[in-house]
């Protein structure tokens, strides 16, 4: 980054989802660590299409090196019929959401896939949601601001995050009235999906982290941002 050289860095087992080896083979923190670096892109994607996205954006850096960060356990791959995955390469798009949204879930990598289960959980419940895939946060703020603005509406204070790694800078992101899902400890030492829910990343969470901020805003779930509850 320091020489301006366009290498290409691929991490894998990313985070708790490792498993069994245990929170020393864990990396938490290396996500703030190369958001900290300058001039590094950072692009964690959350399936095989945004990968895609990520070597193209790679590829096309001629002076800055890019950091693709991946996880070990299998993800689904996302339908790129149905989700605009094109946008990936922006940084930060709209995957899945209600035209008014009361709440919008920001998730990277396998994360993405828990925010779009809380979707649905939220949906049951009768609370309207948007999911934003948010693989890089330096190439989502070299957007216009008034794409940034789509994307994360300022008006919609009611947002959750969650990423399985440090909580660092994603303030920037959910604001003040916002909650953010991550990990500000070690992991554990057990299957993936046992650490993973140990740890509390499950749709369940988010979702419930979601009426959370809905309550606290005085949003009624279901309803329409400004209205009082009766």
């Amino acid at each position: 980054a320091l020489m301006n050289v366009p290498s290409i860095f691929v991490w894998t087992h990313d985070s708790v989802a490792l498993g069994e080896d245990g929170p020393t083979h864990q990396p938490i923190e290396q996500l703030a660590t190369l958001r900290a670096t300058p001039d590094m892109c950072v692009f964690r994607p959350a399936d095989a299409n945004e990968t895609i996205a990520g070597w193209r954006v790679a590829l096309a850096r001629n002076e800055l090196p890019t950091a693709l960060v991946l996880s070990r356990q299998a993800l689904p791959v996302l339908d790129p019929e149905r989700y605009p995955l094109a946008d990936a390469a922006r940084g930060g798009y709209v995957l899945e959401g209600d035209p008014d949204p009361d709440v919008v879930l920001i998730g990277t990598g396998a994360e993405v896939h828990l925010a779009l289960a809380a979707r649905g959980l939220l949906r049951d419940r009768g609370v309207s949601s948007r999911v934003v895939s948010l693989p890089s946060w330096e190439l989502f703020e070299e957007q216009p601001e008034s794409y940034r603005n789509d994307v994360l509406p300022p008006e919609i204070e009611a947002r959750v995050s969650v990423e399985a790694a440090a909580t660092l800078g994603w303030e920037r992101y959910v604001g003040l009235r916002g909650a953010v899902i991550g990990l500000d400890r070690f992991g554990a030492s057990a299957p993936g999906t046992t650490a993973l829910e140990h740890l509390g990343f499950t749709p369940e969470r988010v979702a419930g982290e979601a009426e959370r901020v809905l309550q606290a805003a005085s949003i009624p779930s279901g309803g329409q941002r400004g209205e009082s509850e009766s």
